[in-house]
């Protein structure tokens, strides 16, 4: 049966045995004669479906393209020896049934994701790409088929040139070591920010930082030609929206329209500006590589497919490139880098936005002349807020912080200026802090960043060009057009510091780096210099106190004790009247001479010079020196200086007190307080003496050095002198402390130590107040029935080696005898026998006679009686065998004219004490009785 005679299913079958064996001559050759059956869709859902995948495109690219014509075309015979007779062995009603049970591939699927209105033959191309993809995995084969056809369509063009040609280029030419990245099918599948991931995805992981190039080429061969069909893929979803509503009201087929309409404003792109901010957080320097190789949606690689088409596109680009513009820009904000690299970088990315807009090229980032913040208007840093910094809005079409205009792109400029500056001077910021801090800080904000900016230039010390330098960049950032430093506030990164809290931080930094001639030649020489004398002088003090407070040791030769004393050096000529350096060299002295002594605080804290200043009561710490270093209560002259510093320096707490309460003159206030300590220090050493049972020298400090401390001894008869003189609660409490102490080792000189304490003790009477007598009056006493004690049992023993030596015989010894070993006697013991205690009661009338004196001079004979006691103790014999002692208290001879025995002189001393405490009430009583 020939196949111009045969039925149509049999024609079909007969088709479908020619392409499933890939005898294309004979189905072109069929196709030629049966036109009326194998009509153009059938031919291609045959071939579709029964043509094997792996067979060569090129035996039957030339078939498919004449196929849409091919009834017009003369027959050509095929040799009989190359054509197979077809044998058809079953009726027409079986050849229907196999036909039935073909099931040909459709050419049109609501689930593919290309045009479904595109011609059979596009649509037939586009089916048997994704089935060669499917089964052989070989895009090439794909290629080879779909390239001769490049032009049939407008579809089929964009469909090879956004999917088939970046996955071509990712796997075979740009990483063919890599593997097949995704199919056909997978790819098409892919949104637009996973599609942008994928293609970009192996040119980021990159391991080799030195191949800075395949970032820009990728986004120029691979994502721009992805993004060619986006417009269709747009189009394709909008258009499958419409189809799928069951009714669509007049409002939402405007909305679609609107879309279909902005279709080609280039959003695509918007998922390769999201991935650049995005990237920038995660590898900025790569970033900048892909911001600066590659120009935006204008540069890309469509290869040889889309030559004629580029004219059409480029009416798409403008508003896409202006958002990678702002992309760009966003990206330098969004980083959180910061590095000098980051800065550098980021400067680059600002040239070549500023290339591609077309505005001038910024300044170096070098260059210190040149005129930046003028060229930003007010009204434009007005618009600005916080808001305008976050990652979310960096990319917002309104914001005018990263839109590409000459206001934004100018400011940009400073402030990476700022950053550069900053970085070299040790404070590494990202540029979005720089932003926030420049246009948003406040001044507390700037003068925190400042202090952290000049505390990292420490190290340079004593360096007095990079610290001019140091000024010189600070005062740059602060008013970058160098403006006059009258104005308040500036566009700078501490433009909202005044000039004067801007030179008071730079002249402590200066300071601090112990540019001290420095500071000299800029504060203090200028006819007109930038702070006033008193400013300099406070900022002066205020650098030697954090010094001072910052030193762990005393010693004025090292750390920073050695600073404060050189700075305190270095400007005391330029301010000799100044109050606060004297203070100052008062107080660096006494930490000085502290730092000589072990000294430990309280849970064994090391002792540093700040204990001093936060002390409330620094003199007590002498205290603490004398109770932690054995034998320092020796060195009292070095305790009274370092006493008298800290009174200079005014941190006692008897000079708090009267500045507080306005009592006195600051003379007064500071002699009254050199009394007062140096009282108390000679009190804290005589506790100290008697801890270490060294009464000697307490007993000396007691007599010579208390009464030299106390001014209304020395000028006894000036009233004014009395009034001036302190309320002294320390000096008898020292003398009866000492007068009340009983040693614990054995001393043989016992009545020589109980005379000494009776002295210090009449000393006490002398100086205690009125309240406090009966107190010190009966530990005198208690001392005094010690004494009559000890003298009665030395008689005793006396007496008893009398009448042992009367009882012996000289020259008749007994053989029981002993020899008679006469006693070592006291020095003192004679003088103290000849001088009998006086009992309390002959004490209290001799002051009751005193004061009779001055309140009754004309009774006569009252003074006589009064007087009488007194005069009867020193009529009193003495005994011979006493008038040979030695001993320095001793007065010998009492009958010798002019010669006054201890025991009075101790009589007197403290009949003077109790005038002034009980006197008054025995002068009242004789003032009663007369």
């Amino acid at each position: 049966m020939g196949s111009t005679s045969a039925s149509r299913a049999h024609v079909i079958l007969e088709a479908v045995r020619y392409t499933t064996d890939g005898e294309i001559p004979s189905l072109r050759q069929l196709a030629a004669e049966r036109p009326d059956t194998l009509k153009l869709e059938t031919t291609l859902r045959i071939l579709l479906t029964y043509l094997p995948v792996g067979l060569k495109p090129e035996l039957y690219t030339e078939f498919l393209r004449d196929l849409p014509t091919i009834s017009s075309y003369p027959l050509r015979q095929i040799p009989s020896s190359s054509r197979k007779p077809v044998q058809h062995d079953f009726s027409d009603d079986e050849a229907r049934k196999r036909v039935r049970r073909l099931h040909l591939t459709p050419l049109v699927n609501s689930s593919d994701r290309y045009n479904q209105d595109a011609d059979p033959l596009t649509l037939f191309l586009l089916h048997q790409a994704h089935r060669i993809d499917a089964e052989t995995g070989s895009l090439e084969l794909a290629s080879q088929l779909l390239e001769p056809f490049v032009d049939h369509s407008e579809t089929l063009r964009t469909w090879m040139i956004s999917h088939l040609l970046p996955l071509l280029r990712l796997d075979y030419e740009y990483y063919p070591h890599s593997g097949p990245a995704h199919s056909l099918s997978e790819f098409e599948r892919l949104d637009g920010a996973s599609a942008v991931q994928n293609l970009l995805s192996k040119a980021v992981q990159q391991s080799d930082p030195s191949d800075t190039q395949k970032i820009g080429r990728d986004l120029r061969g691979l994502v721009g030609p992805w993004m060619y069909g986006e417009r269709s893929r747009k189009r394709r979803k909008l258009g499958l929206k419409v189809r799928r509503q069951s009714s669509v009201t007049s409002d939402s087929v405007a909305h679609v329209q609107e879309s279909l309409s902005n279709a080609s404003d280039g959003s695509g792109w918007s998922h390769v500006n999201e991935w650049l901010v995005d990237f920038s957080l995660r590898d900025f320097q790569r970033a900048v590589d892909a911001a600066t190789q590659w120009d935006g949606p204008s540069d890309v690689d469509y290869g040889d497919w889309a030559i004629e088409n580029l004219a059409e596109r480029k009416d798409d680009t403008p508003t896409a490139t202006r958002r990678y513009e702002q992309a760009a820009l966003a990206s330098i904000y969004a980083t959180n880098t910061s590095s000098l690299e980051t800065i550098i970088g980021s400067h680059r990315t600002l040239l070549q936005v500023a290339k591609l807009v077309g505005f001038d090229q910024p300044s170096d980032l070098q260059r210190t002349d040149s005129v930046i913040s003028s060229a930003i208007s007010n009204d434009f840093l007005t618009k600005l807020s916080p808001a305008h910094l976050l990652r979310n809005a960096l990319l917002s079409a309104e914001n005018p912080l990263t839109l590409p205009t000459q206001q934004s792109i100018n400011l940009l400029n400073l402030i990476l200026a700022s950053a550069y500056r900053l970085v070299h001077m040790g404070n590494i910021k990202a540029t979005r802090n720089v932003a926030e801090l420049m246009l948003f800080g406040n001044e507390i904000d700037q003068i925190t960043e400042l202090r952290t900016t000049l505390h990292r230039q420490k190290a340079k010390r004593k360096d007095e060009g990079v610290w001019a330098s140091i000024r010189r960049q600070i005062l740059w950032l602060r008013d970058p057009d160098q403006e006059s430093p009258i104005s308040e506030h500036s566009r700078g990164v501490f433009g909202r510091m005044t000039i004067s809290a801007l030179e008071v931080e730079l002249l402590q930094a200066i300071l601090d780096g112990g540019c001290y001639n420095l500071a000299v030649d800029i504060y203090l020489r200028p006819k007109n210099p930038p702070l006033p004398a008193r400013t300099v002088e406070d900022s002066i003090l205020e650098t030697v106190w954090a010094a001072y407070d910052a030193a762990s040791n005393g010693n004025r030769t090292r750390g920073d004790i050695r600073k404060a004393s050189e700075m305190i050096h270095a400007f005391r000529e330029y301010f000799p009247d100044s109050t606060s350096f004297s203070r100052v060299s008062a107080l660096l002295s006494a930490t000085h001479a502290i730092s000589f002594y072990s000294l430990t605080l309280q849970h064994g804290v090391p002792f540093r010079p700040v204990n001093i200043r936060a002390h409330k009561d620094p003199l007590s710490l002498i205290g603490r020196i004398l109770g932690q270093n054995t034998q320092s209560y020796t060195h009292l002259d070095n305790l009274l200086e370092i006493g008298q510093n800290l009174v200079a320096a005014g941190l006692t707490q008897q000079s708090h007190e009267l500045s507080k309460d306005n009592l006195t003159t600051p003379n007064t206030a500071t002699e009254q307080d050199l009394v007062i300590a140096r009282r108390r220090i000679i009190r804290m050493a005589i506790e100290a003496a008697l801890e270490e049972d060294d009464f000697d020298t307490a007993y000396s400090y007691v007599v010579n050095r208390l009464r030299e401390s106390d001014p209304a001894k020395a000028a006894f008869s000036n009233d004014e002198s009395k009034k001036a003189a302190p309320h002294d609660d320390i000096s008898w409490r020292a003398a009866y402390q000492a007068g009340c102490y009983s040693s614990t080792k054995s001393n043989r000189l016992t009545l020589r130590r109980l005379e000494q304490r009776l002295e210090l003790l009449s000393e006490a009477l002398v100086l205690a107040p009125p309240t406090a007598l009966s107190e010190v009056l009966t530990a005198w006493q208690n001392c005094e029935q010690e004494l009559i004690t000890q003298i009665a049992r030395e008689a005793a023993e006396d007496e008893k080696w009398n009448e042992k030596g009367d009882r012996s015989v000289p020259g008749g010894f007994t053989a029981d005898s002993e020899p008679v070993v006469q006693k070592s006697r006291d020095p003192a013991r004679g003088a103290l026998v000849e001088e009998a205690p006086i009992g309390l009661f002959d004490v209290a009338r001799g002051a009751a006679a005193a004061l009779s004196k001055s309140t009754f001079p004309l009774r006569n004979g009252t003074r006589a009686d009064l007087e009488s006691p007194a005069k009867a103790a020193r009529g009193r014999p003495l005994s011979s065998g006493s008038a040979g002692s030695s001993d320095e208290g001793n007065i010998s001879g009492a009958g010798e004219p002019g010669r006054v025995r201890k025991r009075d002189m101790v009589s007197n001393m403290v009949t003077g004490g109790l005038v002034s405490g009980i006197g008054w009430v025995i002068g009242e009583s004789l003032l009663l009785s007369t």
